[in-house]
Formats: C-alpha cells, sequence, structure tokens
C-alpha cells in the first residue's frame, strides 16, 4: 500500500506554502452569482478572491452548492486505483452537507478499492480555523503519525479550535438565514453588530452585539483571552473579506495581549464570504 495524501476543500483557508510544497492539496468547491456558476480553487485558475469581493459590495445575488457524492467520487478515485489513502478536511457538517456527500462516497470507493481508502474529517469549523487543522494534520504526517493515528488525533485536537467573527454585512446573515429580516433591519439602524461563534457542534451562533467596529473588536480580543492565555504560541489565523486594514489592526489588538504569538493573515475563502459578506473578520485560535 502507498503512502496516504492529505486533503482539505477550499472553504478553510491554510497557509499556501503548505499547498505549494504539496504537503497537502485543495478541493475545489462551486458557488453561484447572478444565476453564474464560478468556480474557487484557491489558484489563479478560479475566481479571484478579490473580484468576489467587488460582486460582494455590489450586493450582488449569490449562493454557495455543495460537493456532491458524485463530485467527491469523481476527484478522489483515480488516487484510490492508484492506490493511495486521502485523509480530508471537509467544511463542518453544521454549515453544509459536503462533509455527509463525502461519507456516502467513501463508503463506495472504499468498497471498490479494498487496498486504499478514503477516510472524510468533518472539521466542524471553517475558514482559518480548518487551516489550523490542516497545519496540524501535516505536522502529525510529517512526525510519521499513520492515517488512523492522524484521525484519531484531529478528531480530539479540532474540538480545541475556537473562532469569534466579526460581521458588518446584516443583509449577508439573513440571507444565509444566520439572523431574522427584523434583527437586520433595526440592527442596520442603530448600527448594532452581531458577533458569531463556532458551537462544538460545527453550527454558527451569535455570541455578542456591538455597535461598531471599535468596540467589536475589543470584544473579540476578550473572547480571545477567555478562552485561551498569553503563554498559548498556537498560530492564530485572522481571515478577512478584503479588508487587510481591518485584519492588521485585529491583528495588533491580538499581539498587544499575547506578544509572542504567531499570526497568519489570509483572504476569506468565497464559500464563507457569501454568508459573511462585507468587512467580515474572523479569528481562529487554539484554546487552552
Amino acid at each position: 500500500m502507498k503512502d496516504y495524501l492529505l486533503f482539505m476543500d477550499v472553504s478553510g483557508d491554510v497557509d499556501r506554502s503548505y499547498v505549494e510544497s504539496g504537503k497537502i492539496k485543495l478541493i475545489p468547491m462551486e458557488f453561484v452569482i447572478n444565476g453564474e456558476v464560478f468556480v474557487y480553487t484557491d489558484d489563479s485558475d478560479g475566481m479571484d478572491p478579490v473580484k468576489f469581493y467587488d460582486f460582494v459590495k455590489q450586493k450582488a445575488p449569490m449562493s454557495t452548492t455543495q460537493l456532491s457524492p458524485s463530485k467527491w467520487e469523481e476527484y478522489f478515485e483515480p488516487y484510490l486505483k492508484e492506490g493511495y489513502s486521502v485523509l480530508c478536511l471537509c467544511l463542518s457538517s453544521g454549515l453544509s452537507n459536503s462533509y455527509n456527500s463525502a461519507v456516502t462516497a467513501a463508503k463506495e470507493l472504499n468498497e471498490k478499492y479494498p487496498e486504499a481508502r478514503f477516510v472524510p474529517v468533518d472539521s466542524i469549523r471553517a475558514t482559518g480555523i480548518t487551516g489550523l487543522i490542516a497545519e496540524r494534520m501535516i505536522e502529525n504526517k510529517d512526525k510519521g503519525l499513520s492515517l488512523d493515528e492522524n484521525f484519531a488525533d484531529i478528531e480530539q485536537f479540532k474540538h480545541k479550535t475556537y473562532a469569534c467573527a466579526y460581521v458588518d454585512d446584516l443583509e449577508s446573515l439573513k440571507r444565509g438565514g444566520r439572523i431574522s429580516k427584523t434583527v437586520a433591519f433595526f440592527g442596520g439602524l442603530l448600527d448594532i453588530k452581531p458577533l458569531i461563534q463556532f458551537n462544538p457542534d460545527g453550527t454558527l451562533s451569535v455570541w455578542g452585539k456591538q455597535r461598531g467596529y471599535k468596540k467589536s473588536i475589543a470584544n473579540m480580543i476578550e473572547y480571545y483571552l477567555g478562552k485561551t492565555d498569553a503563554e498559548n504560541l498556537h498560530t492564530v489565523y485572522i481571515t478577512h473579506a478584503n479588508d487587510i486594514n481591518y485584519a492588521n489592526e485585529l491583528a495588533e489588538k491580538v499581539r498587544s495581549v499575547n506578544p509572542n504569538v504567531n499570526i497568519k493573515i489570509r483572504l476569506l475563502s468565497p464559500i464563507i464570504g457569501v454568508h459573511l459578506g462585507t468587512s467580515a473578520m474572523v479569528l481562529g485560535f487554539v484554546g487552552k
């Protein structure tokens, strides 16, 4: 049996160096803007995320699509046919049915190719938090952990990851069903911005509301300190909806309470940006 390979779908935002070095491969995903289907690959052959956020600012109608079982099979059958096993991080099952589709595809593929295995992992997370899980998965493989050992570790580690998000675009949240029309309307009038967190089951919930950007950032730092401490040197991911100034300001606030932390800043995946809208920022980190 050949060595196993690592994959993740592009709803997760991992440091590009890992992709460019071949340590992990990305699964493209599709989304729809103005009725037209686009592909995001996190590379030059797909939708440019900067261009995507231009559409977001124009408030163009948009939605995401899930990966079907047939798509998963089409993508991974060539690898299993060659004898490679696959460990793949999937978008949270609390946000999409893509993981469940991957489980269905895995059953078919693993019966067809018993000498290799396709093992999907429900990340219960998205964007940079999935990037943190991917980094752990890569480190595990580099240390020589087997596929099963790596899977077992990731199943434990993912529950130690946290994320909080500032969302400026209430209309995008309303469109995704995260808040009601009434909340979106009055929130817009009062300049009240919801603060979002991941629940243990991978769903999202509003954990706070704040008036204005500055106070929201202060609340995000409080959230961070409530889950971790200044001795935590795990990498922190900040993902943003094409607003680098906001991201840099949040990064400086994080460094002010944890000077030695390693911060990685990335554009927020369009697969998640569809639902969070303009000026959104996500702070992802490992807890105590």
